[in-house]
């Protein structure tokens, strides 16, 4: 079976999955920065779980999609996964109590954990023989830059219009989006089949599954949700920071490797990383054993950006899932496994960063070191192998 492109009635739409994925992302992550709010109005500590309790399911759901059909409609499978994110993101702003709030973010991953497959898939040009992995670049973007953002609005909107507002807002956006891609799914209907093609292309795929890949990807979530707890719990015991200013710290930490990783990609600089790859993570380490010292804020946020360019100039467009299509195969199973690996990593790094920081304030830092290191012994051999097939 071959791959089924039809041009969609409004062109323009093909980037409606990269758009789904970040207000997913928006959704799942500003919650980061409320949970002293939250952990107040429930009056349980359980709400310190809430991103654990998206991401797990979700990583559940996205690996499922190993065992689906050769043929299915990608489209209606991304319209279910809208329907489920507006209705449970309604549904958060009237939670009463922390396990119900946890229950909702729980069935929400289950429910979207077939969105992000989906997209990279959905996003690949509409008419070309040839797919454009390119979009599927933008799709990584996007959900990079709903989880820098995320938790910049969180922080910022919940002091103007409170967190139940935000959710009811945010579930306005995801109705929208919804509404706009059911009209054009009933106009414009079409199926994606999805096989290998090609002995080739299996061989290849053989090559990505030997475990570099995967731990990298699995690693890479782990980190930067591991990082987004620590960070929170670092300024607001050092510097008794509000969940305003915490989120502020959350962007600054995003933002600047968000950017040096569009950047890199727009201009090729990605596929030269290994040149600087030891230098920036360098930077990362560094920053976090700085911090560590009796710092003033102003130093302090500043160290943040330099990690966050170190870091993200040494991981562009999480490489690992990225790598997985080869020579015009889109295979589902692959992008699935991935997908759901880098959401275990963003549910287990909270829950492994809450357990150390209840040891103490160094050894979580010299964990988040240890991960990065062998972040960098992974990349240099992902990237290795990328050069060997180029």
């Amino acid at each position: 079976m071959k791959i089924a492109y039809i041009k969609p009635i409004f062109p323009g739409l093909n980037i409606i999955p990269g758009i789904a994925c970040m207000l997913l992302m928006i959704q799942a992550y500003l919650v980061a920065p409320l949970a002293p709010s939250l952990e107040r109005d429930f009056n349980s500590s359980l709400i310190n779980l809430a991103i654990p309790a998206f991401a797990l399911p979700f990583a559940v759901a996205s690996i499922g999609m190993v065992f689906l059909k050769p043929a299915f409609n990608l489209r209606r499978y991304m319209l279910l996964s809208l329907g489920i994110l507006c209705l449970s993101t309604f549904l958060l702003s009237t939670a009463d109590s922390a396990e119900a709030f946890l229950l909702i973010r729980a069935i929400t991953g289950l429910g979207t954990g077939i969105m992000l497959p989906s997209a990279l898939v959905l996003a690949v040009r509409p008419g070309e023989e040839t797919p454009s992995f390119n979009y599927m670049a933008l799709v990584f973007f996007a959900l990079a830059a709903g989880m820098t953002f995320g938790p910049r609005l969180g922080g910022w909107l919940h002091g103007l219009i409170g967190w139940r507002c935000l959710y009811v807002g945010t579930g306005m956006l995801a109705a929208l989006l919804f509404c706009i891609y059911l009209i054009n799914q009933i106009q414009s209907p079409y199926i994606t089949g999805v096989e290998p093609h090609g002995e080739a292309a299996i061989t290849q795929l053989a090559k990505k599954q030997n475990g570099y890949v995967y731990s990298f990807v699995y690693l890479t979530g782990l980190f930067h949700s591991g990082v987004f707890v620590w960070i929170s719990y670092y300024f607001a015991t050092h510097y008794q920071l509000d969940e305003f200013h915490i989120a502020t710290d959350l962007f600054i930490f995003g933002l600047p490797g968000f950017v040096a990783s569009v950047l890199m990609h727009r201009y090729q600089i990605d596929k030269k990383v290994t040149t600087i790859l030891y230098l920036t993570l360098g930077l990362t380490i560094s920053g976090l054993l700085v911090l560590m010292g009796d710092l003033p804020i102003w130093l302090a946020e500043c160290l943040l950006g330099v990690m966050s360019i170190g870091f993200g100039c040494s991981q562009p467009l999480f490489i690992g899932i990225l790598n997985l299509p080869q020579a015009g195969a889109l295979n589902m199973a692959p992008i699935a496994k991935g997908c759901g690996i880098l959401f275990a990593g963003y549910g287990s790094g909270p829950l492994v960063m809450i357990a150390l920081l209840k040891v103490d304030l160094v050894t979580a830092v010299l964990f988040l070191i240890f991960i990065v290191m062998v972040l960098a012994y992974l990349s240099r051999h992902i990237w290795n192998i990328n050069a060997s097939e180029a």
